[in-house]
């Protein structure tokens, strides 16, 4: 189980990290070229989709504790 839900945890990550360069770039592009549109565009549509991505990534990162290889790689307080 740690390790479908450590895989499934990098991958929404990348996907994250990946949606969130495309939302500055495609900002940063819609206001070189003075699109209002596409600025809003990225700003809305895709950042929400961003947005879920983090959260889903981030459950999975914390059900990471939850598992036994999760409570023994965790550092102890």
């Amino acid at each position: 189980m740690y390790r479908i839900l450590l895989t499934a945890t990098r991958i929404c990550l990348f996907a994250f990290l990946l949606g969130g360069f495309l939302v500055v770039a495609g900002q940063t592009l819609g206001i070189v070229i003075g699109s209002g549109p596409i600025v809003t565009t990225f700003g809305t549509d895709v950042a929400d989709h961003v947005g879920v991505l983090a959260g889903v990534a981030s459950i999975l990162a914390f059900l990471l504790l939850y598992t036994r290889e999760g409570r023994d790689s965790a550092p102890d307080e």
